[in-house]
């Protein structure tokens, strides 16, 4: 009988992985998840982000499990820049058993209102504030970008899903080749103070991205699967300044919290491992106590 051990049902050791939007809040947290349990990532951040920084730390993070990181700048919302970093990393690897589809903007609108009790002119006047050229930034990262990325990768991803290891084991068997795209809570709700609506939209095409996605490369078995994490702190979402426009929300999940690394990189090791092989739903939402 096959090993039910956490660390056989689980494992990411030795495994190769890329995460975008990697220096901070949930791309971070993955990153550290991973190389804590001797993954070896490529850290994907934007040419101005901390990238050595956050590479030192992780390199120090997976001392001890044999995990490793490595950085590469990239602006994603270039389709010639996703072209040259598949193929950086393609000449660097023979397979990739994990892509992290994760790097994600908000553009908020620059005349802000509260939402929730403004009057119908104050409302107008905020959202017809937004620029179209927002909308379109937007959608370049945080929905086209994993379709080029996802595109860009399956071949070295097919790749990982038939690494053969004997007695007729192969990778995908393990869960090798599989894609994890960051959504949001926000493509289901409009709970907030905040106009997040060219983000929430954004997100909202993202989850009908991953199955499309997933319908296009479950013939390879390359595996495409979401995550739409509730709040989680990050440079777009601080936590604990005066006023934190989203603290609202900690009361509507269970926690009363916001999330934190263990909660993202449980998810993120769960659908990378041999566990997840076989998790018919395409995305896994957040648990809220009242969903609006």
């Amino acid at each position: 009988m096959a090993s039910l051990q956490i660390n056989e049902l689980f494992g990411v050791k030795d495994r190769i992985a890329l995460v975008t939007g990697g220096s901070s809040g949930l791309g971070l947290m993955i990153c550290m998840g991973l190389v804590s349990n001797g993954a070896k990532v490529y850290l994907v951040a934007l040419p101005s982000d901390p990238i050595a920084e956050k590479v030192h730390e992780l390199n120090e993070i997976g001392a001890s499990t044999g995990g490793s990181a490595e950085g590469i700048p990239c602006d994603l919302s270039s389709k010639d820049a996703i072209g040259n970093l598949a193929r950086t990393i393609s000449q660097k690897e023979k397979h990739l058993d994990l892509l992290v589809s994760n790097a994600g903007i908000r553009r908020d609108p620059p005349v802000s209102c509260d939402v929730l009790t403004a009057s119908l002119d104050e409302l107008a006047g905020s959202m017809w504030s937004s620029p179209a050229s927002d909308w379109d930034d937007t959608f370049r990262i945080n929905t086209t970008a994993h379709y080029y990325l996802a595109v860009a990768f399956s071949p070295l991803l097919a790749a990982a899903s038939q690494l053969s290891f004997g007695n007729g084991m192969l990778g995908k068997s393990e869960g090798r080749g599989v894609i994890i795209v960051t959504s949001s809570c926000a493509s289901m709700h409009n709970a907030t103070n905040i106009d997040l609506t060219s983000y929430a939209t954004s997100k909202a095409a993202t989850d009908h991205l991953v199955k499309l996605l997933a319908a296009k490369f479950s013939r390879f078995y390359v595996r495409v699967v979401g995550i739409n994490p509730g709040f989680v702190p990050s440079n777009m979402n601080p936590v604990g300044e005066d006023g934190n426009m989203f603290s609202n929300l900690f009361d509507q999940v269970p926690a009363k919290r916001a999330g934190d690394a263990h909660d993202i990189a449980g998810a993120v090791l769960y659908l990378a491992s041999k566990a997840a092989v076989n998790t018919p739903n395409p995305s896994l939402k957040p648990i809220r106590t009242n969903p609006t």
